[in-house]
């Protein structure tokens, strides 16, 4: 929720072998006797590691040109030798596929037994090495091909999806490819309920937790064009900056203009390098031990006009994105600067939080920067954590006294005007259109797994729809789960002044900042919340929230 009547904010600074050569052809060069040692070296194949495949190539590596000499005896010898090593390495290949590592671009290998050529197919094989990369018996998929085999180490092809550098990489979907339709409005069909968030957009859903890496790439595309507008990443080498024990400096090159911004800095008695709470205005205190970061970040009133901030100066005015990814970039940025100066504050346990229209910020800033491990959102109201399509049913009314999602591009532009500009055109019911949208905000909580979210909401302000926020809330929860880190997701209601902090929300944060920034074990993960007649959440989502196989 917004402090309304307000125009600007105090916000966070913030603001990735076959060669097959016919045996005649080795006849002619039989006399070459001498090549015959090289196809004993195909016998490397053996190796169990998949390089088996490199040591067949060295059936040619003297005979070379002659794989066709391989034997002494006569041309078509040279299988006699090298063949016999090529499918040693076949056989290695087998036995390497089941690592997942290498094997499978042995059995490439085996093309050996065609005098020796085909060891330099086999060579391939060093592919399978780098298949440890990807996921198990995935990497045994380009392993066939041997230089498959490469590919799998690179992409993870198969496992392709395992292995996402979370915690290390702003957006650690980044390289995967989007490659599904991301359908105009006219296009798309209403539904109330809240939209699958394991349903790819070619229809299929994952069915295994290697794959939400990718998954996780078309939602990122999905907010964007849909809600809040794209959030670029500038290159690392175009942001600079100072940290001391004060403040942070922060300056970025290379846009439609350089911009700097600073941020203020209190040690809180920690110990460097500290766990930090960045501060986009009220929300979370910063417990003892815990460093505060904390900056006035810039948004303007109204629904149209040019835009200001760091962000838009950077990027141009009239760029599409709403006020929260502009805020959201510039925590990026600090963090950027916190990487780059390690020994006073540690950027890898680094959190945010705000509270209403910061708790907004806050909420943007955990969803597109996997970086940040803790987020937590404090009485955000519509624009943060609550499904823009759920208001109107379980929260309906006026819009002083229960917000529309219209609100959030009218009143300040915190979300996107151009993107979510057609599913919302008034704060009223025949101006929301907002169940046609294809993603939700529990899909945007999504983003922040396996990284942590504490929820601190005020079911007793109606203006917060707190009937929208509990069901997202136990959305968001049940992908958590169902992504085996059900406990990296907490709620806490309670009701009371606008942006006070109550008693009622320690137990979790003490819990949560223990573990996500000072690195502590404990239990975390409680739900709780005084709200009134709750809504049943599945009344609102129909998709399976059963644990996924496999590991992220």
């Amino acid at each position: 929720m917004d402090t309304r009547r307000f125009r600007s904010v105090i916000l966070a600074t913030a603001l990735f072998g076959w060669g097959c050569v016919p045996a005649g052809d080795g006849g002619t060069a039989g006399t070459s006797g001498t090549a015959g040692a090289s196809g004993t070296t195909g016998s490397g194949g053996s190796d169990p590691q998949g390089n088996a495949g490199t040591t067949g190539s060295g059936g040619s590596s003297t005979p070379g040109t002659g794989g066709t000499g391989g034997s002494s005896t006569a041309g078509t010898g040279g299988s006699s030798t090298a063949g016999t090593g090529g499918s040693t390495t076949g056989a290695s290949g087998t036995g390497g596929s089941s690592g997942g590592t290498t094997g499978s671009a042995g059995t490439t290998g085996s093309g050996g037994s065609a005098a020796g050529r085909g060891g330099t197919t086999g060579a391939a094989g060093r592919g399978g090495t780098t298949g440890t990369g990807g996921a198990g018996g995935a990497a045994g998929r380009g392993g066939t091909t041997g230089t498959g085999g490469s590919t799998a180490g690179t992409t993870g092809s198969g496992g392709s999806t395992s292995g996402g550098d979370w915690g290390k990489s702003e957006d650690p979907s980044a390289g995967c490819p989007v490659t599904g339709t991301l359908p105009d409005y006219a296009a798309l069909m209403a539904d109330g309920k809240l939209p699958d968030p394991f349903k790819k957009l070619d229809g299929t859903r994952i069915t295994d937790k290697s794959q939400w890496r990718c998954r996780r790439a078309e939602i990122v595309k999905q907010l964007a064009k849909y809600i809040y507008g794209e959030k670029p990443i500038p290159a690392k080498n175009l942001v600079s900056g100072t940290v001391s024990t004060t403040s942070i400096t922060v300056r970025v090159t290379g846009g439609m203009k350089d911009v700097s911004f600073t941020a203020s800095v209190s040690m809180n008695g920690a110990t460097m390098p500290a766990p930090v709470l960045l501060s986009y205005g009220a929300g979370a205190p910063a417990p003892s031990g815990v460093a505060k970061i904390t900056f006035s970040a810039i948004e303007a009133s109204g629904g149209s006009g040019p835009k200001m901030g760091p962000f838009f100066d950077y990027y141009g005015t009239n760029h599409p994105a709403g006020y929260m990814v502009a805020q959201a970039w510039q925590v990026s940025r600090i963090i950027d600067v916190l990487e780059q100066n390690p020994t006073i504050l540690d950027p890898q346990h680094f959190g945010v939080t705000g509270c209403s229209r910061n708790g907004k910020g806050a909420f943007a800033g955990g969803v597109f920067d996997n970086r940040i491990a803790l987020t937590i959102p404090c009485e955000s109201g519509i624009g943060g954590t609550p499904a823009l399509r759920l208001k109107e049913q379980l929260d309906p009314g006026d819009n002083s006294t229960a917000e529309w999602p219209y609100h959030a591009i009218s009143y300040v532009r915190w979300l996107s005007e151009v993107a979510l500009g057609p599913f919302a055109t008034a704060n009223s019911a025949s101006g929301d259109n907002t169940d046609r949208l294809p993603v939700d905000m529990h899909e945007a909580m999504a983003l922040i797994a396996p990284r942590a979210i504490y929820i601190v909401d005020n079911p007793g302000i109606t203006n917060l729809d707190p009937k929208s926020a509990y069901v997202t809330a136990m959305a968001g929860k049940a992908i958590f789960e169902a992504l085996g880190v059900g406990d990296h997701f907490a709620m806490q209601g309670a009701s009371g002044t606008h942006c006070s902090w109550r008693s009622q929300y320690d137990a979790s944060l003490t819990a949560m900042v223990n573990k996500f920034l000072k690195g502590q074990t404990g239990t975390t993960g409680n739900m709780a919340t005084d709200l009134g007649s709750k809504p049943t959440p599945t009344t609102y989502y129909n998709w399976s929230t059963t644990e996924l196989p496999g590991n992220l």
